[in-house]
């Protein structure tokens, strides 16, 4: 699994929505967390960097690496647990989930 984060300008909640729908749509991405106070946006899963740069422009925003990631995507061996970093949430929204 990759942790891919980038700096994404939102002014509102239309927008975050937008961006966190076109994001879940890429295959492989398993979580999207969206902090629209400091601008940055953390996606976990299976993914290209490109993808995920193509489907934020999609939605009419700029998609920046964040500055305390590498140039390239950040590993799990960045890490020091296998496990979520320290301070991820998982967020699903409802329309997101399959019913049973």
């Amino acid at each position: 699994m990759e942790v891919v984060e980038f700096k994404v300008r939102l002014h509102c909640k239309s927008c975050e929505k937008a961006v966190r729908k076109s994001l879940l749509k890429i295959n492989g991405v398993k979580c999207v967390e969206i902090d629209m106070m400091s601008s940055k946006i953390t996606v976990l899963g299976y993914v290209d960097c490109k993808a995920v740069v193509k489907a934020i422009h999609k939605t009419g925003r700029r998609a920046e690496a964040w500055p305390s990631a590498a140039p390239s995507c950040r590993r799990p061996e960045d890490y020091f647990s296998p496990r979520l970093p320290k301070g991820f949430r998982c967020i699903i929204p409802r329309w997101g989930l399959p019913k049973v």
